[in-house]
């Protein structure tokens, strides 16, 4: 294996990690609300048509990595929105946003200036300084995540945990706003918030991947259990609202 060879496969290798480390497993009654750090928000699921261990893989934007995801629990049969005690109230976008900067910092090391390196005049110069810049900022980032621990809903061996890996892995720390906010774990039920949250234009949007989930759900159950009447209702609810505001 020549030279080339090599160096190609380590910038692969580099990708291949920190998509590897964005990717979760969902189960089918389980989605994922996306926000952007200007507060608007979308609706994920995990992929149709392909399983792995029973669960939905689900990759978030890879162009993306600043952007929070937060996973929920849907509760297929249920249309009515959350009492209001029960709603869950998202975290202040205000870490998230100083925690952008860095990661995009992270990501011109890795991806910027270590491949400029490997394949340019600049030779071990331009690899020597990605690799200062990504760990000067990781250890900033880490160090503003553990200062802001309280407000990220963090324990200090979560911390930890997140300092670990990025550390000793270097893509997975291009996932760190994106690990803080999976552990955020919102209990509101996820169509409901997803309701809430979102435009109205993005959730008409929105409503025909639902509909088709419950449509999904109905073909799996038999026919007259309780379970799937309800959800025939649910599907009926859901159809109306999307007729409402075609």
């Amino acid at each position: 294996m020549n030279a080339l060879h090599a160096e190609i496969l380590l910038v692969a290798a580099m990708v291949g990690l920190y998509l590897y480390d964005s990717a979760r497993l969902l189960h089918s009654n389980e989605g994922v609300l996306a926000a952007t750090l200007g507060g608007r928000w979308s609706l994920h699921f995990g992929a149709e048509h392909y399983t792995l261990r029973g669960k939905e893989p689900f990759v978030p934007n890879p162009l993306l990595p600043h952007r929070p995801v937060f996973p929920l629990r849907w509760k297929q049969q249920l249309l009515a929105a959350a009492p209001a005690a029960q709603r869950w109230t998202p975290p202040p976008f205000g870490p998230y946003k100083v925690l952008a900067p860095f990661v995009w910092l992270m990501a011109l090391a890795l991806f910027g200036l270590i491949p400029a390196g490997l394949f340019s005049r600049y030779g071990n110069l331009a690899i020597a300084a990605g690799i200062l810049l990504f760990y000067v900022t990781a250890f900033l980032a880490l160090a503003y995540v553990w200062f802001k621990r309280s407000a990220l809903k963090l324990t200090g061996r979560q911390v930890g945990a997140l300092a670990f890996e990025s550390l000793t892995c270097p893509p997975f720390a291009l996932n760190l706003v994106r690990h803080i906010s999976w552990h955020a774990a919102p209990s509101e039920e996820l169509i409901s918030a997803g309701r809430r949250l979102l435009r109205k234009d993005d959730w008409i949007a929105t409503l025909p991947a639902v509909i088709k989930r419950v449509d999904n759900a109905i073909e799996w159950e038999s026919e007259g259990t309780p379970r799937a009447l309800a959800l025939t209702e649910y599907q009926a609810l859901l159809n109306s609202e999307l007729g409402s505001d075609s």
